[in-house]
């Protein structure tokens, strides 16, 4: 059978075609939930990109029918027993052959795999071709391979002992057929007017809450976390042994709940959101008076340029601040550039979670450490990575658990504070080891490097009247690291784009009304004085020197201090939180290599969140818990 080669296609990629016209998309491995629902023409299929959801989309765009939502292929085989067609509503019985039924398979028949270890929410596929000792299956979430023909494999077909066997290497619980298939037609996607309203829904939206758990429950809680872990260790020295920076309440302490639904909603606006702000990047990183008003020197321009053309994949994480008043969600911001709060979200509130024996204890970060491990293993790297940070109680934090995460993955690695572990040695940078630096990790901000590339430059030339050379032994400066041709950085220089707050207007002005976008512009406009807005500076971190107006600005609502205040500003409309018993909480929502992967719980009683804000635990609740 033809593959179409052995190149694997990444999430969201399409993989082959199927039945003429029926796209089936990578999930790109098993392990991947991509917490996105996906809607055809307003028909809920399932979510991106699972068996399930191929197989309703097919059924839908080859019969014009669907089926109910059933979460776990492998209950198909018990659950199903009808599928519907959308522009009447009229029934259609299926009925199911067992592997080893008398009857042959036929094309156009679904194909059902039981839960098993290697797949434990079972699998099916659509037969689309039956050929001498063959069945021919289109699929999705299986294997992750292009396929040019209208398959994605086919299965040996034997019969024996009076019947037809299906022999794959997982075991089959057989095929389902639609009854009387004849009567019906591929959809007419130029007359979606005629599929009925009851099977074109809104996504919901969902909920949040804010609850208790008894600090007696807590005093029970002793050793939750591991001190022979650096990272675990240091946290215990920043925040001692108590809940994970809660502001306790006398006799209870908060966590936050949500559904199910919202999980996904944060999950799909999420991916949305980080795809309009890469194509306003695109946009920016091609306009020179645009690279003016971010800020960015002229002579860093072609590196920018640059760093997106070639290094569109050495990213790893990004962080939306994202507001949520129970009906709508807006993002404030893209922390596109930021790892603050990383260990909390992955670990820390786990084991909150466990120490407390929360009823809910599956979490909202729940697939960011797996993701982490395995997009630093997809770097392929084989030397040592060099962590830099600045000299940063929370930055050494998450620089600890990355290290954690780096081992897990087989990568060898330093953490450096400032640059005192780094040396010229002719003319290139070596660690205290004598190990040649080749890779940084960095969390320093990019226009910090680029201050510092100016004061070295004006700096050197003014001591130097000849051209200046490194010296062997001598400290190098932080832009001779991170600005070095010969040394690649993951989290990119184009990042200094997207994590940009003058990305906002121009997001307006790309997407006006988008429905997750606040109105931002870069002058305060009459409209924007009409209501309640916020001030911000273009380049910042933790919510400093933020300023929030009434209407008119006649007063000031909230503002904060801090090491921005002469940066240039942007103006953005102010969306009301929701007070949660005193509290305001911003959903810190994760991506990983451009993927939402889990989100965390920022909270405080000011109107205006900061590095000091604390992460409070946030559970997932299950429709069946609710």
């Amino acid at each position: 059978m033809k593959h179409g080669g052995n190149k694997l296609a990444s999430f969201n990629e399409i993989q082959g075609i199927a039945s003429t016209n029926v796209p089936a998309y990578s999930n790109g491995d098993d392990d991947f939930f991509s917490v996105e629902r996906h809607y055809f023409h307003g028909i809920f299929m399932g979510f991106k990109w699972q068996c399930v959801e191929f197989a309703r989309r097919w059924i839908l765009m080859r019969k014009s029918c669907v089926f109910k939502n059933i979460d776990c292929a492998a209950d198909i085989w018990n659950e199903l027993t009808t599928v519907e067609r959308v522009i009447d509503g009229q029934h259609f019985p299926l009925t199911a052959h067992p592997n080893g039924s008398p009857q042959k398979p036929q094309i156009d028949t679904l194909l059902i795999y039981p839960r098993s270890t290697e797949q434990p929410f079972g699998h099916i596929s659509v037969i689309c071709e039956v050929v001498p000792g063959f069945v021919r299956v289109a699929e999705q979430n299986h294997m992750f391979h292009y396929w040019s023909d209208n398959y994605a494999r086919e299965i040996p077909l034997v019969f024996k002992n009076g019947g037809y066997y299906i022999e794959d290497e997982d075991e089959i619980c057989g095929w389902i057929e639609i009854e009387d298939s004849h009567q019906l037609q591929p959809l007419d996607e130029s007359k979606m007017d005629a599929v009925l309203q009851q099977y074109q829904q809104p996504e919901p939206v969902g909920k949040m809450e804010r609850c208790y758990i008894s600090t007696k429950s807590v005093d029970l809680m002793r050793s939750w976390l591991n001190i022979d872990d650096p990272a675990e260790k240091f946290f215990t020295e920043l925040f001692g042994e108590d809940i994970a920076r809660a502001n306790t309440c006398p006799n209870n302490v908060p966590y936050y709940k949500v559904n199910q639904d919202l999980l996904l909603k944060i999950g799909s606006t999420s991916n949305q959101l980080h795809r309009i702000f890469l194509e306003a990047t695109d946009h920016v990183i091609h306009n020179d008076e645009l690279l003016k008003r971010f800020g960015i020197p002229e002579i860093f321009w072609n590196r920018v340029r640059q760093s997106w053309k070639n290094d569109r994949d050495s990213t790893m994480t990004g962080r939306f601040d994202l507001a949520f008043d129970g009906k709508e969600l807006k993002v404030f911001e893209y922390n596109a550039d930021s790892a603050s709060a990383l260990f909390e979200c992955a670990i820390i509130q786990q084991k909150w979670a466990q120490g407390v024996k929360l009823t809910s204890s599956f979490m909202s970060g729940f697939q960011l450490h797996r993701t982490l491990v395995k997009n630093w293993k997809r770097l392929n790297i084989k030397t040592r990575i060099h962590i830099m940070i600045d000299n940063d109680k929370e930055e050494r934090l998450t620089a600890l658990y990355m290290q954690n995460v780096m081992n897990e993955a087989g990568i060898n690695s330093k953490l450096c504070t400032m640059t005192d572990d780094f040396y010229w040695k002719d003319s290139t940078i070596v660690d205290s080891d004598g190990e040649l630096v080749k890779i940084v990790w960095k969390l320093w901000m990019w226009e910090t490097i680029f201050r510092d590339y100016v004061e070295v430059q004006k700096e050197r030339s003014l001591n130097n009247g000849n051209r200046w050379s490194p010296v062997n032994g001598e400290h190098p400066r932080l832009s001779d690291i991170l600005l070095n041709d010969r040394i690649k950085v993951v989290e990119p220089l184009w990042k200094v784009i997207t994590s940009n707050k003058a990305l906002l207007p121009v997001l307006w002005s790309m997407f006006p009304n988008h429905p997750n976008l606040l109105h931002s512009e870069w002058t305060l406009t009459n409209e924007l004085r009409q209501a309640p807005y916020v001030k911000k500076p273009i380049v910042g971190r933790c919510g400093q020197n933020v300023t929030l107006y009434d209407a008119n600005g006649n007063s000031v609502m909230d503002e904060t201090t801090g090491k921005f205040s002469d940066r240039n500003c942007i103006y953005q409309e102010l969306f009301a939180l929701k007070n949660y018993d005193g509290y305001y909480a911003i959903i810190c929502s994760w991506i990983i290599s451009g993927l939402f992967t889990g989100f965390c719980i920022r909270e405080d009683n000011k109107l205006i969140t900061d590095g000091d804000s604390p992460i409070t635990a946030c559970c997932i609740v299950w429709k069946e818990e609710e």
